[in-house]
């Protein structure tokens, strides 16, 4: 637990140097005990986060509206035939947590990806654990899409994950590419995502997905189209397992 006390006096020597803002509000974040994770909500933007917690479903993660009974198949998982494993989510895509991630992939406030990332790590422990995975393989983005952003939000997210730390998996972003162009996925429905992004991914280092349990990290999982295909893409190429983590998950 070295790390966490470390990381700990990090955070609490950063947070006086530079007094957080809200990634939601923009208030200043008013001090609280010290944590391993760096703050990005005030406290009354966190009253509004919405975890992503059973009841559940077993294969998307995504949350019921009910609180009552146990975690099962959600019923677009019951008609279609998903290639990952599992997906899991930190949160529910609402509230202050959207805006964090709108503000961070379109605003570009990559200032907010190190704390978020240990939103994700914590969603890893929480869901997965140490030894689930073998790397973390980043959604790519297609080349002009990544020039024209300038980053991209999933590696950031897992960027510094696990630096000296054995809890996570290594992220490897050279393994999977996006090798075609596709129009931007919001706005379309669940048939018209699948369509559009149809063989837009592929593994172009097989040598290091081969027999490996991947951990395939996102920061919204909306439908599960572009998961499904960068699953597919890995599996082929030797991927023993694909599990699915976001930051985010869009109930449905």
């Amino acid at each position: 637990m070295l790390t966490a006390s470390v990381n700990i006096l990090k955070n609490a020597f950063l947070d006086a140097l530079y007094p957080p803002k809200c990634a939601a509000c923009g208030e200043f974040i008013p001090e609280a005990p010290p944590s391993p994770f760096p703050k990005f909500l005030c406290p009354d933007c966190l009253m509004d986060y919405a975890p992503a917690v059973s009841p559940l479903c077993l294969k998307c993660g995504m949350p019921f509206v009910s609180p009552e009974g146990p975690d099962h198949l959600c019923g677009g998982c019951l008609e279609k035939k998903n290639r990952f494993n599992m997906a899991r989510a930190a949160g529910v895509y609402d509230g202050p947590l959207r805006t964090a991630i709108h503000r961070l992939k379109y605003n570009q406030k990559t200032a907010l990806a190190p704390p978020m990332g240990g939103m994700l790590e914590q969603a890893y422990m929480d869901h997965y654990g140490p030894g689930c995975a073998d790397l973390a393989v980043p959604v790519p983005l297609h080349k002009k899409r990544l020039r024209q952003r300038g980053f991209n939000q999933a590696l950031v997210l897992v960027k510094h994950w696990g630096r000296n730390n054995g809890q996570f998996p290594p992220v490897e972003a050279r393994a999977l590419a996006r090798v075609r162009w596709t129009q931007t996925q919001a706005g379309l429905k669940a048939k018209e995502r699948a369509k559009n992004i149809r063989g837009a991914f592929a593994v172009v280092r097989p040598d290091l997905v081969r027999g490996k349990n991947v951990l395939l990290v996102d920061d919204v999982f909306t439908t599960g189209a572009t998961a499904n295909e960068c699953a597919k893409a890995l599996l082929k190429a030797g991927a023993k397992k694909v599990d699915v983590l976001t930051l985010a998950v869009v109930v449905r």
